[in-house]
């Protein structure tokens, strides 16, 4: 049986990184796209989702499971607890773009630095390896390291510049046990994060398409 996944995006770069991922990591699987650029415009200026954000997303993830799907990605990092919460709604897996990651990190050690081009993804971040790591009775040291110019040139179209401020931050982040690129938009950077660190670098999409994987390939 060949797995369709649905995916929900917020930004247009993380469609090409999650498209790349599930081309390297699952090719056998069949991808549809839903994007709506007005969640990701109408976040509060702390990046808090509103009762409205929670609405549209579980409309989103409604509609995509309509449509057929086995299961449901979506990208955007800062709706993880909109996802969650839409989970009550439908009978299939529906996966937060941390999923994946979270459940690497954790299996990679306890000094993780994250690096996050939006400014609420690393609170995000922070709170699902908090709550994961104490649910099984560890303590993590978390090194957030935020880039504020980078999301900008990428939507912009500057995808080289983009990379350049990530790899330069992420050269930055000193006795970790691995990296961690919180969103699908930094996907395509990871090997570049590699080659400057000498680090174990995780992204977020190919962490998810690994997961998504996972569930199926039982």
């Amino acid at each position: 049986m060949t797995v369709r996944v649905g995916l929900v995006h917020s930004v247009i770069p993380a469609i090409r990184a999650v498209e790349d991922a599930f081309e390297s990591i699952w090719p056998a699987a069949r991808t549809t796209n839903l994007y709506d650029q007005s969640t990701y415009q109408d976040l509060g200026p702390d990046r808090s989702l509103t009762p409205e954000i929670f609405r549209r997303i579980a409309s989103l993830i409604g509609y995509s499971a309509s449509c057929g799907v086995d299961a449901v990605l979506v990208t955007g990092s800062l709706f993880g607890p909109a996802a969650v919460a839409a989970r009550k709604d439908v009978t299939i897996p529906v996966l937060t773009s941390f999923d994946g990651l979270v459940d690497e990190a954790l299996a990679l050690g306890a000094r993780l630095s994250m690096i996050a081009t939006d400014p609420g993804t690393n609170r995000m971040l922070e709170a699902e390896l908090k709550q994961r790591s104490g649910e099984a009775g560890r303590t993590l040291a978390l090194n957030p390291v935020y880039v504020p110019e980078a999301m900008g040139l990428l939507q912009g179209g500057d995808r080289e510049s983009h990379d350049r401020l990530v790899v330069e931050a992420a050269a930055g982040a000193r006795d970790c046990d691995a990296i961690l690129l919180g969103q699908f938009s930094m996907g395509p950077t990871r090997s570049l994060v590699e080659q400057r660190t000498g680090r174990p670098v995780l992204d977020a999409p190919e962490a998810a398409v690994r997961k998504l994987r996972s569930l199926f390939d039982r």
